[in-house]
């Protein structure tokens, strides 16, 4: 216990700020609402939680796809209503339009959220305390930039207002290559580190509301596609993450993590991008081989979408296995303590669902994530080869 002590401690002493895209890995973290860092066994314990090698039974790789589309408070939605008029003539529409447009866009940039996603995939490898991947990923976050423009009356706005409301736009494509390792500290207390050099592209601009993407009909992966597609500025990092494991008992594990211990910074043409220490705890309860529940959460809020709006992470999940663990069915949820509702239609949680089957010496996960209104929004296919 005193060895415990001491690591939170000194994990203590680093607070989160800023995480990076993605921000699930596999199909089973996203069916369990994103939340597996104090119990994984597959070699996403690279980026859930490098310590959980330790405790691996079997040597396995595999292949997985994986993609996230989400948009705040369906943001894209709205922005596919807005476009459908001539904002280019926004002067010619009439004063009924112009307060029904005015009002969504004042919704839109009021919130200071937007549309963020990734798609990744990669192939892996994974012993009883080392792992290694490679990973190729395209990510992007959109927001909007603040202006005062929205505060005129109605009849004073111009074609030339209405043009200057603009959209931060931030893509990234890169490879990831990552090695990990863990060693034991004592019984049921182990330790591990992931080293990941990140190469590729990046690039940051606006774009206003009266210019593409700003299309009829455009959804968030339009957008995001937009973003990462202009990715020309190349960059390359070097970033660590540390986490450690540990029995509680006979029924409960636990989990530390801090991701981009490093603090590295990625320049782009606009601006420079601190990916700081972000600190994530998680506990796992589990009666029996057939039954875990996970909990995740961020000890501190941080600015998790470079958008200066903070945000603190909470996810719960359940795993149950049937017939012997041949099939598994999970579910959860994540949600933000920074949110005003935490659950419920108001609320901006996104919800997982999935299921895992094991045949022998395959283990093949499928999850999907669903947003508060039913949208589907993520989607996660794993596939495992265990090498007994």
């Amino acid at each position: 216990m005193k060895k415990i002590f001491f690591l939170f401690m000194i994990f203590g002493l680093f607070l989160p700020s800023h995480s990076f895209f993605p921000y699930f890995y596999g199909a089973r973290s996203l069916a369990l609402g994103y939340s597996s860092l104090a119990f994984n066994y597959d070699y996403n314990a690279i980026y859930i939680n490098p310590a959980l090698l330790n405790s691996l039974r079997a040597s396995l790789g595999g292949f997985q796809y994986q993609s996230s589309f989400l948009d705040f408070q369906d943001a894209a939605g709205h922005w596919a209503g807005i476009s459908a008029y001539d904002l280019k003539n926004f002067q010619d529409l009439n004063a009924e339009t112009k307060s029904l447009l005015l009002g969504k866009l004042d919704s839109i940039f009021a919130a200071k959220n937007g549309i963020s996603g990734f798609q990744f995939s990669n192939p892996g490898y994974a012993g009883k305390g080392y792992a290694l991947s490679l990973a190729k990923v395209a990510a992007a976050v959109i927001f909007p930039e603040a202006n005062s423009i929205l505060a005129k009356p109605p009849g004073d706005i111009t074609n030339d207002d209405i043009a200057s409301l603009q959209m931060r736009f931030i893509g990234f494509q890169y490879s990831d290559y990552s090695l990990a390792i863990a060693i034991p500290l004592g019984q049921g207390l182990a330790m591990g580190a992931t080293a990941h050099y990140l190469k590729g592209r990046n690039a940051e601009f606006n774009a206003s509301i009266t210019e593409t993407p700003f299309l009829p009909g455009a959804n968030a992966k339009d957008f995001l596609h937009f973003a990462w597609s202009g990715a020309e500025k190349n960059f390359s990092k070097l970033n660590f993450d540390v986490g450690i494991s540990a029995d509680l008992g006979q029924y409960f594990k636990a989990g530390l993590m801090v991701r981009n211990v490093s603090n590295p910074v990625i320049s782009t043409a606009f601006s420079e991008l601190r990916l700081a220490r972000r600190l994530v705890g998680g506990l796992a309860l589990r009666p029996d081989d057939q039954l875990g529940i996970f909990l995740d959460i961020d000890v501190a809020k941080g600015d998790l979408y470079h958008n200066g709006q903070d945000a603190q992470p909470v996810s719960l999940g359940v795993e149950k296995g049937l017939f012997q663990n041949k099939l598994f069915l999970r579910a959860g949820f994540l949600s933000d303590l920074c949110d005003k509702y935490i659950l419920g239609r108001k609320a901006n949680v996104l919800y997982g669902l999935g299921f895992g089957f094991n045949l022998g010496n395959f283990l093949v996960d499928f999850a999907l994530g669903l947003d508060h209104m039913g949208y589907m929004k993520n989607l996660a296919i794993s596939a495992f080869y265990l090498l007994k």
